[in-house]
């Protein structure tokens, strides 16, 4: 028998891993590039479980959810709003220096390794669950998670081939 209320604490454990990660990472990390990513997404991370929590409380009968609930959850942002603390949190922070290649490869392959396991848990409830909050929340969950993974792809790519970055976003025709 499917047990949300077991999946909704699996999902708050992932989401103080990913937090925990990303904020201990970006913490450390030299590169601006990384260390803005990180760090916001940590703060995405920890606004998700908030809303996991509240969302297990009114399941488990502790507290019960405000209506209109859900539609006050901003869920999926754009990935233009997700990208929007990152450039900021970089300028900040354009004076560090850069760290070794391979470490941020690896604490971006780690990284996405959080988020693809985010976004597979919160799609199978969205999938399995008949509680249609859960449904929907968890759909949108899962949305943005998918976005987090992008966002990381992205920014490796530009930290590791920003000629290929480039041709990729503006379309570039090499001639020659």
């Amino acid at each position: 028998m499917y047990d949300l209320l077991a999946d909704v604490k699996l999902s708050i454990d992932l989401e103080e891993k990913g937090l925990t990660f990303y904020s201990q990472t970006a913490a450390k990390a030299k590169n601006p590039l990384a260390a803005s990513t990180l760090s916001s997404l940590a703060d995405r991370e920890k606004e998700h479980m908030v809303k996991i929590k509240e969302f297990y409380e009114n399941l488990s009968g502790s507290k019960k959810l405000e209506s209109g609930w859900l539609m006050a959850v901003e869920f999926p942002p754009s990935k233009q709003a997700l990208l929007g603390p990152i450039i900021a949190k970089l300028k900040a922070n354009l004076d560090k220096k850069f760290e070794s290649d391979k470490d941020i490869n690896d604490a971006y392959l780690i990284a996405e390794g959080l988020e693809r396991d985010s976004f597979n848990l919160y799609e199978k409830i969205s999938k399995e669950t008949t509680d249609d909050t859960a449904r929907k929340f968890y759909a949108a969950l899962a949305l943005e998670e998918r976005e987090h993974f992008s966002i990381l792809e992205d920014t490796l790519l530009y930290l590791n081939d920003p000629g290929e970055w480039y041709r990729l976003q503006e379309r570039w025709i090499v001639e020659g």
